[in-house]
């Protein structure tokens, strides 16, 4: 019998009126059955529905269970896209179109190539936007994608205490050369200055989306207007929050005359100037040295990250012609630098493009799980998955921590394989007519990258599997004027099973092609739906729990039920007796309750989970037992 997994998301719907009104979207949910049997002989029909809006939809197949055997493969078209330790991708389907309802997708069990795929055990994603609602104004102060920049805008899915937020937060910092021109014209003297370089912001996602008096800013003060900027010395790069205290943030500052760099420590003090802690780094306890022109300046400012654990910050610049230069930094928040290195894979002296770049200069980053980095730069057409994990435990590696590298864009997210782009197969960008801009990253709750892009007619994002399979080049419903010349913006998202789930892109470019820090709704953030779900391929119905053949006496259980509220059960089995632990995560994969941590005999067991005190969210449960663990997904709704 088959087992379906729904998602009930309740759609809270403000209707529109003369009077203003909190931001409530239509949101896409998707529902699609947990596992399907298939004995691979013939047409599969995948049965789904769509619900909120209408979707462009693909099927995605990937491998289950089989990274222990993908290591270091080099593949795809001239051996460009690279793979290790992970799952890879199969099958992409074409795009589909789905009105709201039930409907299916047919996959005929054949791979990419058309070949028939072994039976088995795989995964499948089916992965929608909504292309067909233009987009709906989220904030009208935060320009959600900074082009040029680094991202200096973040949206934080979980709040100080580590659980899934019920209406995500907004965190921007103001770059030097760019405003909202909204918020000129509603300055009022320099109090607050909105548009200053060192303007920081929060903004709650559900607020009524023309409410200045809903924004929040701090200003850092320590350099002197006249000493930042094109005729200064200083700039600040994108913020950071402590994840235990949003009313902390950090950045690093740029003395682009110098060519160094430092990180600060600020307390956010609203509508006020922010205090700056001079304990914590600083000039006199930590110089970085940032190698290339105008450092801070054309080139880009520092953005900042963090996994809740440490602090990751990544060099500015565009195509710097100087070696030592694509480097990842991270410090710890309590001020110790864990890491500077740099990137080699982003360092290209052999690269054939027309301005002779040596160097990707690889700026934007991008985590859903906490130690799985997607990098990304502005004109290189590079894309990488790191796992930090290896890579802090061996620093010189260059290898192993690499999860996947699609490089020259393996036909994806890249311009330069038009047969008439000359020289051919150069991986930089030369000038704005010919080479796309990658310009945001944003990866979804099943492992679906999403890449902003500009410089690429009505495309406003790419979509990529979790191997770095490009799916398809996207555009919006109002993605009306073909442009070529001038930055989108882009965008990042949201996708925490919430009322607010969907892709928060800035908004279309206009007639003429306006430049984005000035066209109207350019310098905003507004909101479009998407959705992804996951199921389980099989020929073995009701076998997918179980790890691998190696330990088929030891199963856990999707809990029951779920989606749940407010208790659920999770079983397992175990081959003999041991000791056991059953731990609940976060989706910042913190953990949050252990229900179980003694000795069990061999079988199979039971423990209720009483998530009264939490709010709605994913969640993650992890057994282990011995040398077998087992990590699972539930979905709480109240």
């Amino acid at each position: 019998m088959k087992n379906f997994f729904l998602v009930t998301i309740a759609i809270l719907f403000i209707a529109a009126g003369s009077f203003a009104a909190d931001f409530a979207p239509t949101i896409m949910t998707l529902t699609a059955p947990v596992e399907i049997d298939y004995q691979f002989d013939g047409d599969l029909s995948i049965p789904f529905t769509v619900a909120g809006t209408p979707a462009a939809v693909w099927l995605i197949i990937n491998t289950k269970g089989k990274a222990a055997d993908i290591s270091a493969v080099q593949n795809g078209y001239l051996g460009w896209h690279y793979v290790n330790k992970i799952d890879t991708t199969v099958y992409v389907s074409d795009r589909y179109s789905r009105d709201p309802g039930e409907t299916q997708i047919v996959w005929d069990g054949n791979d990419q190539d058309g070949n028939a795929l072994a039976a088995g055990a795989y995964d499948y994603y089916l992965w929608a936007y909504d292309d067909k609602t233009p987009r709906v104004q989220a904030c009208k102060f935060i320009m959600i994608g900074y082009d040029w920049e680094a991202q200096y805008a973040h949206i934080y899915e979980v709040g100080e205490d580590g659980l899934t937020l019920s209406q995500p937060l907004i965190v921007a910092g103001n770059v030097w050369w760019k405003s909202n021109q909204y918020l000129e014209d509603a300055e009022a003297g320099d109090n607050p200055p909105y548009n200053d370089h060192g303007t920081h912001y929060k903004w709650v996602i559900g607020n009524d989306p023309n409410d200045l008096s809903k924004l929040q800013t701090t200003k850092c003060a320590i350099y002197p207007k006249e000493n930042q900027g094109w005729d200064g010395e200083f700039t600040y790069g994108g913020p950071v929050f402590d994840p235990n205290d949003y009313g902390i943030f950090y950045h690093c500052s740029i003395n682009f005359l110098q060519g160094t760099a430092t990180m600060m420590k600020w307390d956010f003090v609203t509508d006020g100037e922010a205090i700056q802690d001079e304990n914590w780094f600083g000039w006199d306890e930590l110089t970085w040295e940032q190698k290339g022109d105008y450092i801070g300046m054309w080139s880009q400012g520092s953005s900042a990250y963090t996994d809740r654990e440490y602090i990751y910050v990544v060099a500015p610049g565009l195509h710097q012609k100087e070696e030592q230069w694509n480097r990842l930094r991270i410090v710890s928040f309590d001020g110790e630098e864990i890491m500077d290195k740099q990137m080699e894979d982003w360092y290209m002296p052999d690269d054939n493009n027309p301005h002779a770049y040596i160097n990707g200069a690889f700026h934007l980053m991008y985590a859903r799980t906490p130690n799985h980095w997607f990098l990304l730069s502005h004109t290189s057409c590079l894309h990488q998955m790191i796992d930090t994990t290896r890579l802090i435990a061996d620093p010189d590696d260059e290898t192993d921590m690499v999860m996947f590298s699609n490089a020259n864009g393996d036909y994806f997210m890249d311009s330069a394989y038009e047969p008439e782009v000359e020289p051919a197969w150069y991986c930089l960008a030369d000038d704005k007519t010919t080479s796309m801009r990658r310009e945001s990253i944003f990866i979804d709750r099943n492992g679906i990258n999403v890449i902003g892009t500009g410089y690429y007619g009505l495309v406003s994002f790419g979509i990529s599997t979790q191997d770095g399979t490009g799916i398809a080049d996207c555009s919006f419903a109002d993605d009306t004027i073909s442009d070529d010349r001038d930055v989108k913006g882009s965008g990042l998202g949201v996708d925490i099973q919430s009322n607010y789930d969907g892709l928060y892109y800035c908004g279309p470019i206009t007639e003429g092609g306006a430049p984005s820090w000035t066209g109207e709704g350019r310098g905003e953030t507004f909101f479009v739906a998407f959705d992804s779900v996951h199921g389980v391929i099989t020929n073995s119905p009701g076998g997918t729990a179980v790890e691998d053949d190696a330990q088929a006496a030891f199963a856990v259980g999707q809990n029951s039920p779920n989606p749940f509220n407010p208790t659920t059960s999770i079983s397992f089995a175990i081959p003999e007796a041991n000791h056991v632990t059953v731990n609940i995560y976060n989706v910042a994969g913190q953990k949050i309750d252990t229900l179980v941590n003694n000795f069990k005999d061999a079988g199979k067991h039971s423990v209720v989970w009483d998530a009264s005190g939490f709010s709605n969210g994913v969640y993650f449960y992890t057994v282990k037992s011995g040398d077998f663990s087992k990590t699972m997904k539930m979905t709480l709704l109240k």
